[in-house]
C-alpha cells in the first residue's frame, strides 16, 4: 500500500522503492534495536497491532467487525509468511532489474523459469523463456547461467534480509533467513553480510 501511494506521488516504482529504502533506514536510525533483537519485522508488527488496537478502541463495541488482533504478533505464522514474501519479493524485482541492465545474462529468466518448473531441462527451458519473456537463448546459456542467478538471487535475499536488521552480522542474517523459512534459496551457497 505504501509502495503503491509512493510509486503514485514519485512516477516510477523504482524512485518508490528507493523511498521505502529511506523509510527503513530511516527506522533502522532511530532505533528499532530496543525491539527485541533488533528485526525491523518486530518493530513494524507492534506498530501495527498498536494502530489496530488503537483504531479499534474507537470504533463502539457493537460496531465492531471480528477482530483477529490476536494473530498479529511478532512470531505468528502469517506474519512471517508476509514478511518472507515482501523479502523474496524485493529480491525478484532486484534480479529482474540487473537483467534489464545487463540483458546478454538473463539472470531473472533463467532463474524465474527454473523455478517455476524445477524438473525442466535446460533444452525445456530455452523454450520457457522464449515464450514467456522473449529472450532467445541457448542450453549452453542457461547451464552457465543458472548457477550465477542462483549465487545472485541468494546475495539479494541475504542483502534484503541485512537491511531488516538493526547491526547484522553474518550469523545474525543466517539465524533470521532460518527464522524466515528462505534457507532453501542457500543451498550449497555462502551467506555474508556486511557489518
Amino acid at each position: 500500500e505504501m509502495r503503491r501511494q509512493l510509486t503514485a506521488t514519485l512516477g516510477s516504482v523504482n524512485e518508490a522503492d528507493e523511498a521505502l529504502n529511506l523509510l527503513l533506514t530511516h527506522l533502522v536510525n532511530a532505533g528499532f534495536g530496543e525491539h527485541r533483537q533488533g528485526r525491523l519485522r518486530d518493530f513494524l508488527v507492534r506498530g501495527l497491532r498498536s494502530a489496530a488496537r488503537a483504531r479499534l478502541n474507537e470504533i463502539p463495541e457493537d460496531q465492531r467487525a471480528q477482530s483477529r488482533l490476536d494473530e498479529l504478533m511478532v512470531d505468528a505464522q502469517e506474519w512471517i509468511k508476509f514478511w518472507r514474501e515482501g523479502l523474496l519479493e524485493r529480491a525478484w524485482r532486484s534480479l529482474e532489474r540487473l537483467e534489464h541492465a545487463k540483458p546478454e545474462v538473463p539472470v531473472f529468466s533463467v532463474l524465474h523459469s527454473a523455478t517455476a518448473n524445477p524438473q525442466a531441462t535446460p533444452e525445456m527451458l530455452v523454450v520457457q523463456i522464449a515464450t514467456d519473456n522473449g529472450i532467445q537463448t541457448d542450453a549452453a546459456t542457461i547451464r552457465a547461467t543458472l548457477p550465477e542467478a542462483r549465487a545472485v538471487f541468494a546475495q539479494l535475499v541475504a542483502d534484503e534480509v541485512a537491511e531488516t536488521l538493526e547491526s547484522p552480522s553474518g550469523d545474525q542474517v543466517k539465524e533470521e533467513i532460518q527464522r524466515l523459512g528462505l534457507s532453501r534459496a542457500f543451498n550449497g551457497i555462502s551467506v555474508e553480510a556486511d557489518s
